[in-house]
């Protein structure tokens, strides 16, 4: 019963919706998305006799899981860069040397592959801020670019 009720709401929500676009040229991805909504209503009760609903629902909330394990990688690695970036800008001020703009670039374990440096008198300095930086995080000063 409560599918044919679902199927009748279905029914004359489409016929709104259609109405509304009318001769607009939205019509065809009103007319798409709800044929999929169709399609979903139909195969629910087909599921559910089957038990493959629990499946489904097993599979959107592992996806779900992995979407949230991702983002949380991702925003990790964001703040370990940041980390870097204000460290390196505290060690050059500690040495009396002002960075512009530094950039670093992470690789998937956390280490620092790359130092991207812009200093007021990069040219200058640069040396002396390749080996401040390599003894500080252990890099090769082929890793570090500087820039004026």
């Amino acid at each position: 019963m409560e599918m044919i009720r679902s199927i009748i709401f279905f029914l004359i929500l489409t016929t709104i919706a259609g109405q509304l676009v009318d001769g607009t040229k939205y019509k065809p991805y009103v007319t798409l998305v709800t044929g999929f909504m169709l399609l979903s209503l139909m195969v629910r009760p087909v599921m559910t006799w089957i038990g493959g609903d629990v499946e489904i629902q097993d599979v959107f909330s592992q996806i779900t899981k992995e979407t949230d394990t991702l983002s949380f990688e991702e925003d990790a690695a964001d703040a370990r860069e940041q980390q870097i970036q204000n460290g390196i800008t505290a060690v050059l001020k500690e040495y009396g040397i002002e960075a512009r703009r530094t950039e670093v670039t992470v690789d998937g374990d956390g280490a620092i592959e790359e130092i991207q440096i812009e200093a007021a008198d990069g040219e200058k300095q640069e040396e002396k801020i390749k080996t401040v930086l390599s003894r500080f995080y252990n890099l090769e000063g082929a890793n570090i670019n500087i820039s004026e």
